[in-house]
This record gives structure tokens, sequence and C-alpha cells, in this order.
């Protein structure tokens, strides 16, 4: 067909602009022909479809955010560095279609357009060092540009997002917020506002963030940041307590969203926000109303477990506690992917539990339940862990003591006896075996979460539930609300698929520790073979003096620790005074005697009970150089640490002096921690390893007698030691006729030659005055000591005259005497302490000017003289006295 006149006339016209535009197009020239080439081509070609994509890409990053569970909304979101790995292809292809663009058209009018987007494509890539590149290169170089103050606005972000709040703050202020000159869009102005909100929430200024929103969110015109900032102001009104303000913040964002989850959970703080603020009757109806509205929308299928923690929390305001119960279970049930809400529901009802109902056991499972649901970043989380393991603890300790008291009592009635009550227990544990099959299994087929929330039992009563000591399998407090019951049943088994298979080892519960015969667990053959399917209720029957000791111990030892559950983490001072009383009438001379009475000071303190004093005059009277004694006198116990630095100096100098044989030493040493109340408190001291190095080293040294007394009282008083094995063996040696060991010389008992020194006695360098110091360290004590000729003087008569000189001469000083043996000749009389040298040196004149000196000190050679503790390690430990001696009297005498 032939084209008309017109056509070809047209055809003529339009080819006439498209020859100029192909002789133009040389990416070097700059004429008006060519820039309008190249911008017509930047756009069509290039900046176009990278803008485009653009867009899309940030809307894709935007699907990704999820609302937060808790904390405040995020208006603009640009992603984690894992989202946005799977769009970084096409932020990739938009800073390569704006590259081509500013490469082939250096002359069009799109390269600050395209240098603006290839920062904001960097800066969703988290690369802010290129997109900062990009944003300065279009501010330095385009003064002119229409994106000038977009390009600042992006700076500024780039800076906020690289941790440089003073840079990006300067950048707002100086180009955006106080340039009169800057033109911005209104686009721009909500991107601002939003930004400058951000600013002020990350330093928690939530009221100056809600006057700047509210005052600018009409600028903010992008449907989706338009609800989520109607949220974010109501989130900031409720913080700020306005609820009127936030009431309507909410409401406005089913206007404004399309988004179905933003407006249920709207919905949802608009029911807080009535449950919360909400103060009579009426208010109670509208709520009611409001959620059961909620509840039989079709759409909220999916969200009625949190309807039914608003119903929950709503009556647990009115005090409805169990009808709050009742919501939360229903809660429970109806929750299926949402963790968060289930976390809350277990949350909420072990609060209840626990602070309103004090009902521990209950509290303790749905504490534990929430514990192994909520997620380590939820703001509950430490709280949630931190009362799971001290509930857990609070059970563990009430079955300990029931189930103890229970098999004591089992094993002192007759045989005959036993048999009839085991026999009734294990016809009703068949039965309630039975019954509790049945029931966990129409709970499962009921799509019921009794499994994880084991501590729920329909229709029980409130209050807390009383321990003791009745029998065990009728004690609701020792079976915890039904555990034992499902592990009778089903045995202690993990939350996983397939739970209820048979053929996984039942594993039967008897203190806090699991027996699992399929485990490899020991197993009682005799009472095995007499008892046969009743096993079970024999094997931990303590029928032996032993047993039953160890089962004491456990009692004794739960009831310390319960005692410190109901004082320090469940703040019950009333229960925690009964336990630790119980303790004390209980277990006579207790290990725990001290600490329990400083607890119970404490506490009838707290009350101002007079009952207080008489538990401080114990510890005072009693023993006084303990930390407990310095709490009460309000002295500092850290005072104390030169006495434990003693007490670890002559601990381990008990064992090292042994080992090497050197029994004088190892022997005044362990008499000394024997005899010396400074230490005899301590709960760390192994008496009864004291005692058999003590006997032994009598026995090395030929004292045969006092070797056989002492490991008699070994064997006696402490029948399950280490040693007492030891012990035993050696006194069946003796009364077999073990020859008479001969005294051994130990590496104590010989000093070996006097050291030779060309060097003057009286120079501090001699080497036989090597560690020697005349130093006073801070906190370093300082004794007398007296040298004695053993064969002068008797070792008792002379503790004996030395007490009585110090309660006549020293009446004040509280000073202490005990008589260390040195080297088989000599006797170490040891006095005290002194505060300061000179103290020490006043009592050193005062014995030389008095009559005991001639009683104590016969001898020529007898001497009376201070020495600090950092000295006495040396002289005495190292057996060197003879050289502290004349380090004495040439050094500091003197």
């Amino acid at each position: 067909m032939k084209n008309s006149p017109g056509i070809r006339k047209l055809t003529i016209f339009l080819s006439i602009p498209a020859l100029i535009l192909l002789a133009s197009c040389s990416r070097e020239k700059n004429t008006v022909a060519a820039r309008l080439y190249h911008s017509a081509t930047s756009y069509f070609n290039g900046y176009y479809n990278a803008s485009y994509l653009y867009k899309e890409t940030v809307r894709k990053v935007e699907t990704m955010y999820k609302l937060p569970e808790q904390g405040f909304i995020e208006v603009v979101y640009t992603g984690t560095e894992d989202e946005v790995k799977s769009v970084d292809a096409d932020l990739e292809k938009i800073i390569k279609k704006n590259d081509v663009v500013m490469y082939k058209h250096p002359n069009g009018k799109y390269i600050d357009d395209c240098r603006l987007l290839n920062g904001q494509a960097w800066y969703y890539r988290k690369n802010y060092s290129l997109a900062q590149q990009n944003l300065t290169y279009v501010t330095q170089n385009f003064p002119e540009s229409p994106k000038l103050a977009e390009a600042w606005f992006w700076l500024a972000r780039n800076y906020y997002a690289m941790e440089n709040t003073e840079m990006a703050l300067s950048v707002l202020d100086e180009y955006l917020l106080r340039n009169d000159t800057m033109e911005i869009s209104e686009d721009l102005q909500g991107e601002l506002t939003l930004f400058l909100v951000e600013i002020e929430m990350d330093r928690k200024n939530y009221a100056q963030a809600a006057e700047l929103l509210a005052a600018n969110i009409d600028f903010v015109k992008d449907p989706l940041y338009r609800s989520r900032s109607h949220f974010l102001l109501g989130q900031l009104y409720t913080e700020l307590k306005n609820f009127p303000r936030a009431l309507e913040q909410y409401t406005l964002v089913s206007k404004t969203s399309v988004d179905y989850s933003l407006i249920f959970l709207s919905k949802i703080r608009i029911a807080r926000l009535y449950i919360v603020f909400q103060e009579g009757q009426d208010d109670d109806q509208t709520v009611y109303k409001y959620l059961n509205t909620l509840l039989k929308d079709e759409k909220n299928a999916e969200y009625k477990d949190q309807i039914y923690y608003e119903f929950a929390l709503l009556e647990e305001k009115k005090k409805q506690l169990d009808q709050a119960l009742g919501y939360l279970r229903q809660s429970l049930r109806a929750s299926v992917n949402n963790t968060r809400q289930k976390a809350l529901s277990y949350y909420k009802a072990g609060q209840i539990y626990f602070y309103q109902l004090q009902n521990y056991p209950r509290a303790q499972a749905y504490y534990d339940s929430a514990a192994t649901t909520i997620s380590p970043k939820a703001p509950e989380y430490k709280e949630i862990k931190a009362l799971a393991a001290t509930l857990k603890d609070y059970i563990r300790c009430k079955e300990t003591i029931a189930y103890q008291d229970s098999m004591l009592w089992l094993a002192r009635l007759p045989e005959g006896a036993r048999d009839s009550v085991v026999a009734l227990v294990a016809k009703r544990d068949e039965e309630r075996k039975k019954a509790e099959a049945e029931r966990l299994l129409r709970e499962q087929e009921a799509n019921d979460s009794p499994l994880l929330n084991p501590g729920f039992t329909p229709g029980a009563t409130s209050g807390r539930e009383s321990g003791g000591g009745k029998w065990y399998f009728d004690n609701p407090a020792a079976v915890s609300n039904g555990r034992l019951q499902f592990q009778q049943v089903w045995g202690k088994r993990p939350n996983e698929d397939n739970w209820r298979r048979k053929n996984k080892g039942v594993a039967v519960s008897g203190d806090d520790e699991e027996i699992s015969p399929t485990a490899g667990a020991p197993v009682d053959s005799t009472l095995l073979k007499q008892y046969g399917t009743k096993y079970d209720y024999y094997k931990n029957i303590p029928l032996t003096d032993s047993a039953q000791a160890e089962a004491l111990k456990k009692i004794e030892s739960s009831l310390y620790q319960l005692g410190q559950i109901y004082s320090q983490k469940l703040s019950e001072p009333d229960s925690a005074i009964q336990t630790f009383e119980t303790l004390l009438d209980r277990f006579e001379g207790t290990d725990y005697e001290l600490r329990t009475r400083y607890a119970l000071y404490t506490l009838y303190s707290e009350k101002g009970n007079p009952i207080a004093e008489a538990h401080k005059n114990y510890i005072l009277n009693e023993h006084p150089n303990t930390v407990y004694a310095y709490l009460i006198l309000g002295r500092d116990p850290q005072e104390l640490r030169k006495d434990e630095e003693d007490y670890a100096f002559v601990y381990d100098g008990v064992f090292s002096a042994y080992a090497n044989k050197q029994y004088e030493t190892s022997l005044g040493f362990s008499t000394f921690l024997l005899t010396d109340a400074t230490y005899t408190g301590n709960p760390e001291l192994d008496l009864a390893r004291l005692e058999y190095i003590r006997g032994m080293s009598y026995g090395y040294l030929g004292e045969r007698d006092s070797l056989k007394t002492i490991l008699t009282h070994v064997v006696s008083t402490y029948p399950k030691s280490e040693v007492t094995p030891l012990a035993k063996k050696t006194l069946d040696y003796l009364n077999n006729g073990l020859p008479e060991h001969k005294p051994t010389a130990s590496a104590g008992t010989e000093s070996g030659p006097a050291k030779t020194s060309k060097t003057a006695a009286g120079d501090p360098n001699d080497p036989r005055f090597e560690g020697l110091t005349k130093d006073i360290k801070p906190g370093d004590k300082i004794f007398v000591l007296m040298y004695v000729d053993k064969t002068g003087v008797n070792k008792d008569q002379a503790t004996v005259a030395i007490s009585d000189f110090n309660t006549k001469s020293f009446p004040d000083a509280k000073l202490k005497v005990f008589t260390f043996l040195y080297k088989q000749t000599h006797l170490l009389p040891y006095i005290s302490s002194f505060e300061s040298v000179d103290a020490a040196k006043a009592y050193v004149n005062a014995v030389k000017g008095a009559p005991i000196a001639k009683t104590i000190l016969p001898g020529e050679e007898d001497r009376v003289f201070y020495i600090s503790h950092t000295n006495f390690k040396i002289a005495y430990g190292q057996k060197r006295m003879e050289d502290y001696l004349l380090y004495y009297s040439s050094i500091l005498e003197p």
C-alpha cells in the first residue's frame, strides 16, 4: 500500500530531528542537540528503569518487616543484612544501570539523579562508605540540583546509620532545618519528619517524638508509612499515659492500613487501653463487647490466643483470678504458631500463681513452660529464667523433705505394717496410673496442651499447698501437682515426638535424682528378688543406720536451702523463720547452725523481735572471729582476710609437713587447728583427716598411746571418712602386736649445721636472715613467742601459767595461748595477738619483769620475743627459729 502525501510529509517531518539526534550522539559533545539527546536517552533507557526498580526493591524490603512482639514499631524499615541479601541482585542492577547512563551520557541532565539513586542503593546494601561517596558527589557538584535537598537528607541518614549522630544532626541543621533557601518537597518533609522522630525515640525523648510526629503526620503520604505512623503515635501516647489520643491514633490505623495484621494489632492495643484505663462497670461491659466482637470476626481466627489473653488481663484486674486462669488456658489451646503469645500466657499464669495465690508448685509449672518457650531477646526472659530456677529449687527441696520423711516413716514401721502400707499404695498407684493415662489421652485428642503445662489441673483450688512430713504419695506439694503422677505413668521424658511410646525406659523418681534401670542404674538384686513388682516401692526405704543417716542429711540440707529460698528469693520471712527454726530444733549441732542463726538474727531483727538477741549473742560469744560476727558488729568482713590467710597457711602446712615427714610441725599445726576457736568453726575444716594426721604424727614420734587413742576417736566419730579405713587398719596392727615404731628423724628435726657466713651477725644481708623482714606489712599480725627448753618446763603447766598471767596482767587484751612443739627439743608458747609492735614489746618486758619468767623461762637460752606473722611463717614453717632469734637479737632488738 502506498503512503498518502500526508503520511509522507509526517515521515519527513519526524525524520529531521531524528537525523539531527543521530548526528549529535557523540558522548563528548556538549551542544544543545547533544544535551537534548543525552538527557532523553539517559531518562528513558537508564534512569527511569533504575528508579522504578529501586521503588519495587524498597517495597520488597518493607514486606519483610515483622511487627514487633514488644517495643515500638519501625515506620521506615530498611531490612537486616540477611534480608537485604535476597534483593541484592536488584540493587546491583540499579547501580549498574545508573553507571552505564553516567558513562554513556555524561552531559545529560540526570547525572545527579543517578548519583543520588546509587547512594540510596548502596545505603540499602549497608555499604555506607560508597553511599557517602555518591551522595557527597551530588552535594558538591550540583549546587543547583532539584535533588540537592534529598541528597543532604540521605547523607544525614547515612551518617546516622554509621553511628555518627553528631554529623547527621549537623547536616540536618545546617542544610535543611535552618536553610531558608532550600526547597523541601512535601514528600521529603514527610521523610524528614519520620527520621527526626526516629532520632528522638532513640534518645527516649518520647514526648518530643510524639509532638513532632503529630504536628507533621499529614506530610507522610505513603499509605504504609502513614498507617504505621498512626500506630507509632498510639504507642507513644500510651507510653505518655494519654489514653484519649492513643485511642484516636489506634482507631485511625484501621482507616489507613491495608495490612490486616497491623489493623488487628491496633485493635488489641485499643482493648488493652480499655483494660488499663477503664474505671467502672460500664467500662467493663464495653471491653467485653469489644473483645467478643473481635472473637467472632472470622478474620481473627488465627489471633484468638491474643484475644483470650486480653480477656484474662481484664479478669485479673477485676481480681477474678479463676476466670483469668481459664482464659489463659484457652489462649494456650488456641495458640498454634505464635510462640511469643504462648510464652506470655504461661508467664501471666505463673505470675498469678506466684504473686497473688502464692501457689508455688503451680507457679513453677507455668514458669518452667514459659522458660522453654520465651525468646532470649524478650524483655521478660531474665525474670522468667530466674524465677523458674528458684521455683525448681523450691519444689526440689519440698519434695526431698517429704520423700525422705516418708521413707524414714516406712523404715520405722514393723515389717508387716510396712508391707500393708506398700500394698495399699501400690493399689492406689495402679488406679491413678490408669485414670491419669485416660485423662492425658483425652486431653491430647482434644488438642489440649497439658504436657506443655503440667501444673494446670481444672477445678483445682487456689492457695498454697502444704508440705511437711506426710505420706509422700498423698502429699500434693511433694508430687508437684501431678508431675510425679505423670512420671509414674510415663517416666521422666523429654518434650519430643512419640513421647507416649511404651518401649522407652521408664524412670522412677526418688529424691532429686532419676533412677532408670534401662540407663544402667544399679539394682539391688536381693530386694528385686524379694519384692518383685513392688521393688520400686522398697528400694529406697532406708533400713540400715547408714542409709537413715544419709536420708537425714538430705532433709537437713534441703531445710537450710528452703529457708534461704523463702528468705532471699521468695520474700516470705515467716516461712523462712519457721523453716530455719525447724532445722535447729530437728538437727541439734547441725553443720548449718552458724549460717542459720545469722539468718534468724536478720529475720527477727527486721521484725523487731527480741529473739534476735539470742541468736546474736550465740554468734558473738561462740564464733567471734567469723564473717557473721563481723557483720553483726558492723565491722568490715575484709578484716578477716588475714585470718583466712593464716588458716590457709596452717592448713596447707599440716599436709605439707606430714608428707615431708616433718611430724613435729604437722602435729603442732593439726593440734592448733583443732583447738583454736578462730579456726574450729571453719566449715571447710576436714576434722577427720586432721585428727588422723595428728594421731599418726604422734605414732611416728613414738607416742603409741596417743596414736591409739586418737585413731579410736576417728573411727567412732567419723565412720564415713576416707581416712577411717586407714585408721582401722592401723588399730588392727596395734592390737595385734605391731612392733613399737621408732621415731623417724624427720626433715624438720635435723636442721643441719648452722649456716656459715663471713657476714657480721648484725648485717641484715646475712644469708641466715633470708626471707626475714623488719617491716610490718599492713594487716600483718604481731605475736609473742617463748622459746623454752622442753626438758625444763611441762607443756600444759606452761600454757596454764601464761593464761593466768594474761588474765591478771592484760585482762582487756583477750589474748590467746597455744603451745607448739619445736624440733622435739623446745616448746614454743604462742600468744596472740597484739595491735602493734609496741604493744608486743610491752608484753615482752612485762613477762621478763614478772615472776612467771623464772617459771616459764628457767634456762639460760630460754627467750621471750615478738614476731610478725610473716616472719613466723619463715621461722616456724621452715624450722629456722634459731635464725630468727639471731635476727631478733641483732637486727630488731637494737
